[in-house]
């Protein structure tokens, strides 16, 4: 008589989602990656400058704080039980040496670390004050909301930094990889041993290009700082002291250059092309235009971000001035 052994069932790793839900017609992308350098230099999961030295997670942001200030859902990447969280400190950004002292051995700000079983686990600060609904032992499904996106700890503009840990280790949830590990190419199967669902994956479409996150007109200089804290600005009227057009992107790569050609009414009224970055950029602001009350008129504003001779973003935006 054959007998027969038991069958016990395989449980499967999870498949990570993302961790917010960006709202609609909104901009969440990637800031910085994993640093899967071990030693005192950087290098993202495509061996890449998407990353700083010792970074230990993702980051996915939002545009400013004033999204902060609306509310954007941070989220459960997959099932799990709350180990550990923490609320009650202020959302700032941080920019002075005071500040970063204010949050010495609490860098992570506000968050909480989810135990999702089988040595997995994810850890998300930077939540928003008072946002955080769970306390440690509550469960969680896939997709619950955890609290807001915020700028708490060490947050130099508003985001949720999420940290995913297999068995203990660092992991980069897209390649799979750890620190020390050799990156990945650029390729279609560089997720292949990822542990992201697919929605998670088409947030890493192409890691390699740079992000823009808004493009548009304003009534003078534009500055990244004007722009993490208060947004996009208003668009100039026939009362303001001059008309500019800007592009504000990330993860910008040494030798990238930007073009901005403004046409009122079919005809060139501002053009320029930048010098070429002399190296990698996390964040910059380009913008060119005219001093001086714009006359009334159809602008258009063309702004392009330049690689290698090749327009590789292009974003173009109109504005009539009555």
């Amino acid at each position: 008589m054959l007998a027969l052994a038991p069958v016990w069932p395989v449980t499967a790793e999870p498949l990570f989602g993302l961790p917010l839900v960006c709202p609609k017609g909104s901009e969440c992308p990637i800031q910085q990656f994993v640093d899967l350098d071990p030693g005192s230099g950087a290098r993202d999961p495509w061996c890449g400058t998407k990353t700083y030295d010792g970074h230990k997670g993702t980051d996915f942001r939002v545009l400013s704080m004033q999204d902060v200030a609306r509310g954007v859902d941070v989220v459960a990447m997959a099932d799990g039980v709350v180990k550990a969280a923490r609320d009650g400190m202020a959302d700032r950004l941080v920019s002075t040496d005071e500040d970063r002292q204010a949050v010495s051995s609490r860098e992570c700000g506000n968050g909480l670390i989810l135990d999702h079983g089988g040595g997995f686990e994810t850890q998300y600060c930077h939540m928003r004050r008072g946002s955080l609904r769970l306390a440690p032992g509550a469960k969680v499904r896939k997709g619950d909301m955890l609290g807001l996106v915020g700028a708490s700890g060490m947050a130099q503009f508003p985001h949720i930094h999420v940290t995913l840990r297999r068995n203990g280790k660092v992991t980069d949830p897209y390649t799979g990889l750890e620190p020390g590990q050799a990156c990945a190419a650029h390729d279609a199967g560089a997720g292949a041993s990822g542990l992201l669902d697919a929605d998670a994956m088409a947030a890493f479409a192409a890691p390699d290009r740079p992000t823009v996150l808004s493009t548009g007109f304003a009534g003078g200089p534009v500055s990244g700082r004007q722009l993490v804290e208060s947004g996009p600005p208003k668009p100039p009227g026939i009362r303001s002291q001059a008309l500019v057009g800007y592009i504000w992107a990330i993860n910008l790569a040494k030798g990238d250059s930007f073009s901005l050609r403004i046409e009122k009414d079919g005809q060139v009224f501002s053009q320029q092309t930048t010098q070429p970055l002399d190296r990698s950029k996390a964040v910059y602001v380009a913008y060119a235009g005219k001093k001086g009350s714009p006359a009334a008129g159809h602008y258009r504003l063309e702004t392009a971000i330049i690689r290698q001779g090749e327009k590789i973003l292009v974003r173009s935006v109109e504005l009539d001035v009555e």
